[in-house]
């Protein structure tokens, strides 16, 4: 993977050969045109050797992306040997090249060295023109030729490649908000389901459950008004299966955001289920706790799922005598349901005290299910009766 300390290595590509058949045309075509100095140490050696040193410069050119390192151990020393001693004017034009590529296109490492190199050279070229007893005008060409050759390519090199940069780092960060709103919209649907699954436990399976009891219960019924009652009870609880399960599936086919499923689900519901497994069950019902003045409607519908979900689990799999209490006292709505523990049926998976400690938990509250000291099966659940504001942005469905 690229990145600033290693970029990507491109191959050699017809760019590359393009860029290093201009280069050598341009040594050829200023060689032959004769525009040419004497060297800044004098006339060294003749225009082929000149010639030969630059076309070697130009083939370094191949690996100016690839490899720019190339480039600069290779153009670089000629170039300057050149303007020292051969006077090509070409030699201008491949030191500018070597000083770029690798600040370019080279790694971040490479690109400091090259500055700390050209930095030294020109330092070093300076002070040998002022030691050398040489002319004012000549060390006066050295110093501004330094300062031009050198610091141009620098400069512009780092510009383009802090302008590459930003854009890459503008890239990455654009990919990183897409990847973030998939994953929030993933946890969307995710929640939605969750939400779809509590719903579908809470309202349909305790419906079902009462089908399920009333109907084996029927079955044993020698009294013939009894069983009518029993199955008139079961037909009901069926019929209201069937009407909540369609308002469900009308919530999932709006396109209506914030639409909520209209469920047959209130604490007489509750009662008349749970009396249908215990005809002695004791039920006591805090009437505060139906009072919005005194517990928040997100808290009402926190524990009237909570409600449903312990009936569901004490008409399926309890016995009696079962007890259902609902008290708001100092501030905190507190529910306990007992039953006496069966000794048939399947367990079941464990959504159901999810979903209960998923309700108490939304609303700033616990909830949790197990057996008792007395040897009963106990659900309890304690939840703030005024919720605060941070707790009231998760509303219950």
């Amino acid at each position: 993977m690229a990145t600033p300390e290693t970029p990507a290595r491109p191959p050699i590509g017809g760019r590359d050969v393009l860029v290093a058949a201009a280069y050598a045309v341009l040594v050829l075509v200023l060689a032959v045109s004769g525009l040419r100095d004497s060297g800044l140490a004098g006339s060294g050696w003749s225009g082929g050797v000149s010639i030969a040193l630059m076309l070697i410069g130009c083939v370094s050119l191949l690996w100016r992306r690839r490899r720019p390192v190339v480039t600069l151990a290779v153009a670089g020393p000629l170039s300057i040997a050149e303007i020292l001693g051969g006077g090509q004017i070409s030699a201008y034009f491949l030191l500018f090249e070597a000083l770029f590529d690798p600040v370019m296109h080279g790694g971040r490492r490479l690109a400091r060295a090259t500055t700390w190199i050209a930095v030294a050279v020109g330092v070093l070229a300076v002070l040998a023109a002022l030691a050398l007893p040489l002319p004012g005008p000549v060390v006066l060409v050295v110093i501004l030729l330094c300062a031009l050759m050198l610091s141009t390519p620098l400069l512009w090199g780092w510009e383009v490649r802090h302008h590459r940069e930003g854009r890459q780092a503008a890239e990455r960060l654009v990919g990183l908000e897409h990847e973030l709103a998939a994953t929030r919209a993933a946890r969307a649907v995710e929640t939605e389901r969750r939400s779809i699954a509590h719903d579908l436990h809470d309202v349909i399976a305790g419906h079902l459950s009462a089908v399920s009891l009333h109907t084996s219960l029927a079955s044993t019924l020698e009294d013939p008004s009894a069983r009518d009652r029993s199955l008139t009870t079961a037909r009901d609880s069926a019929h209201a299966a069937l009407r909540d399960l369609r308002s469900m599936i009308g919530v999932l086919s709006t396109e209506e955001p914030g639409t909520q499923p209209q469920v047959t689900l209130d604490w007489p519901s509750l009662v008349v289920r749970l009396r249908g497994r215990d005809p002695e069950a004791r039920v006591h019902i805090d009437p505060a706790a139906l009072e919005t003045a005194r517990v928040d409607p997100s808290v009402q519908a926190a524990l009237l799922r909570i409600g449903a979900e312990a009936v569901t689990n004490a008409v399926h799999h309890g016995l009696a005598p079962i007890t259902l209490d609902v008290q708001v006292a100092d501030g905190m709505v507190t529910f306990e349901l007992h039953n006496r523990r069966g000794s048939t049926g399947s367990p079941g998976a464990g959504v159901g005290r999810g979903a209960i400690a998923h309700r108490a938990t939304a609303v700033g509250g616990s909830a949790g299910s197990g057996p008792s000291a007395d040897g009963t099966w106990l659900v309890q659940a304690q939840l703030p009766a005024l919720t605060t504001p941070s707790t009231t942005e998760e509303t219950l469905p």
